[in-house]
């Protein structure tokens, strides 16, 4: 029987983590996130998303966060977990 050898470039994987279709997959899934949660506010504007990629350490994965961004979305997603319910 024969026995086979993996050999990972961790390049490989940095590069697949920043390719444009993965980085639109996420953004899309966090742009549709943060409307869902301002559809939840009166004024609709309480709630943003950042997208970054970490360092590379060695993975350099990239991240999408949505966050609040005023005083009523804090007390909001405080009081109703506004974003803990739409990530469900």
């Amino acid at each position: 029987m024969t026995s086979i050898r993996l050999k990972f470039k961790r390049d490989a994987f940095y590069d697949l983590r920043r390719a444009p279709k993965v980085i639109d997959f996420l953004e899309a899934a966090g742009e549709s996130m943060m409307t869902d949660a301002n559809k939840t506010l009166e004024e609709n504007v309480g709630y943003r998303m950042s997208s970054s990629q970490g360092a590379k350490k060695p993975q350099g994965r990239w991240a999408v966060r949505v966050f609040t961004s005023s005083d009523h979305a804090k007390r909001s997603n405080a009081i109703n977990n506004t974003l803990l319910k739409l990530l469900d």
